[in-house]
């Protein structure tokens, strides 16, 4: 900002000097007292000196055209930064550069204030938080909860609720997350135009060493789907991450079918654990569904007519709504979970309020369940698997029950290519029955 220049208070010293770093350096205001020297090479430029010993550059100007007549204006001051931050050599490239801006007509302070604003509204941080709001939050699955995270948020800061579970930073979906936790440290207040791709390389390797490449994986994952959009929106003319190659954080699809051995173990185990994750877990075996589609099991998506779950198309993946018939064991077992007088998850530990979180120690839960199991049934422990290898494993286990593929598809919600016409969330509501009715005997 630019302001007039103030008198009374500051003592200049021997008018003006050509300025050198030793002079500068030798420079000392009396208590109470500030001292001011002006530049010999560039006139306009000043030096102050504090009676503590603070140092700054400042630089005079009037701005041509800014007065009575076409005249200048009057006489303002810049402030140009500390010395020795700001050397000498930059303070007389400055002092002359604000000098020219105001010849041209321009107020130089007025400028440097706006370049400032507009430079805020390109940090990394400020291009992020519009990312996780415009896009993240209102355009995939992980945003699906964010108001409900937030309200959240502001109850545990204003000191009405305690966070609980292994995340307390709540209403953060898995980008926000990972972005915040692993780039933003290192890229806070820097313009997204200026992080490079060497940048980018350098951050990913770093994660790999301390973090491993799964989490390596997912975070070149988020950052490119925000660079991505960041240069759609024209924040940035390209993406720095864009055809980046990283062989060893390619995707590897998984490959884990559990035979029906193990699923029965993981089935047992399972109806040991009650509400809220044994019903859940048997839920995703009768249904073959994504962990999320269930977890997240809403009252209002239960057709009691049909007996099916209607997931509305704003909550599904495909972003087209999907339909599954409930045969007769997984019917039995939505049929008995609790309803809340809170809210309408129907598998939650909130009342209802929210679904059921806290997968990752569930999963262990598990884990040690099918272990103790199996110690008492002689049986070497479970191999490795996934949730997510349920699902690719009911597929398996329906293939090999004769169950057409298309109808296995659509079981799974998976758009079907090459299928024309107009959509209709109820089509082949039988096929899909016939399918999970049968694989449904297997479990009673």
């Amino acid at each position: 900002m630019a302001t007039a220049p103030k008198t009374g208070t500051t003592q200049h010293q021997s008018g003006r000097e050509r300025l050198t770093d030793k002079r500068i350096e030798k420079l000392a205001a009396p208590a109470g007292k500030r001292v001011e020297i002006a530049d010999t090479i560039v006139r306009e430029l000043r030096i102050r000196v504090s009676d503590k010993g603070a140092k700054s550059w400042s630089v005079l100007y009037r701005v041509a055209g800014a007065g009575d007549n076409n005249t200048r204006g009057e006489q303002k001051r810049m402030t140009l930064g500390p010395y020795p931050l700001v050397s000498l050599e930059q303070a007389r490239d400055k002092a002359r550069e604000a000098l020219d801006t105001a010849d041209r007509g321009l107020d130089p302070a007025a400028q440097r204030d706006e370049e400032r604003a507009q430079r805020q509204t390109r940090t990394f941080e400020v291009i992020l938080e519009r990312f996780v709001d415009l896009h993240v939050k209102q355009n995939t699955r992980d945003g699906r909860f964010a108001k409900e995270r937030a309200a959240t948020l502001d109850a545990a800061k204003a000191g009405k609720l305690v966070p609980k579970g292994p995340n307390k930073k709540l209403g953060r979906p898995p980008a926000q997350r990972l972005i915040e936790d692993h780039a933003l440290p290192l890229w806070r207040g820097r313009l997204i135009e200026t992080i490079t791709r060497a940048e980018a390389h350098d951050l990913l390797d770093d994660i790999v060493t301390k973090r491993g490449e799964a989490i390596a994986r997912e975070l070149r994952k988020h950052l490119t789907k925000m660079f991505n959009w960041a240069a759609d929106r024209g924040h940035i003319a390209a993406s720095p991450l864009a055809g980046m190659r990283r062989p060893e954080l390619g995707y590897v699809p998984r490959e884990r079918n559990l035979s029906m051995d193990e699923l029965r173990r993981v089935w047992d185990a399972a109806g040991d654990m009650g509400y809220p994750f044994g019903p859940m877990y048997r839920l995703l075996i009768l249904t073959g569904q994504r962990r999320s589609e269930v977890a997240e099991l809403e009252l209002p998506w239960i057709d009691v007519e049909h007996r099916a779950v209607e997931i509305p198309a704003s909550r599904y993946k495909t972003k087209r709504a999907h339909v599954y018939p409930l045969s007769a064991p997984a019917w039995a077992i939505v049929d008995a979970l609790p309803r809340w007088n809170d809210g309408d998850c129907l598998i939650s530990t909130t009342s209802g309020a929210r679904p059921v979180s806290g997968f990752s120690k569930a999963k262990q839960s598990l884990d040690d369940k099918i272990t103790e199991r199996g110690k008492k049934q002689g049986l070497a422990p479970l191999a490795d698997w996934t949730v997510h290898d349920v699902r690719r494993s009911v597929a398996t286990h329906m293939a090999r029950l004769g169950i057409p593929q298309e109808h296995i598809e659509r079981v799974l919600g998976h758009v079907v290519q090459g299928v024309a016409g107009t959509y209709n969330k109820y089509s082949y509501l039988d096929e899909k029955r016939a399918a999970l009715e049968k694989w449904g005997k297997l479990w009673l």
